[in-house]
């Protein structure tokens, strides 16, 4: 078996509303009116070799098969001020 380490990153601009929040759980989230947002992982797959090929997450068999290999997971979420 063999290791694979995938490390993301993304910047979203978002509304000054928008606020970053511990949620009962103990984890910080994005506070969005009422609604809590957290970021996972979800793969994405086609059958398509295609450039405009259509990636989605519909086979939940196969989406679970690949989550079933993540060992370690770690996020966080940082609120910087544009100016």
């Amino acid at each position: 078996m063999k290791k694979l380490s995938l490390q993301l990153n993304a910047e979203l601009e978002i509304p000054d509303d928008w606020e970053l929040v511990e949620h009962s759980s103990g984890i910080f989230v994005l506070k969005v009116g009422d609604r809590f947002v957290d970021f996972d992982i979800t793969p994405l797959v086609t059958v398509s070799n295609a450039p405009d090929a259509t990636w989605s997450d519909e086979d939940e068999e196969f989406t679970e098969e690949i989550l079933d290999m993540v060992t370690g997971l770690d996020s966080q979420m940082e609120i910087s001020y544009l100016q």
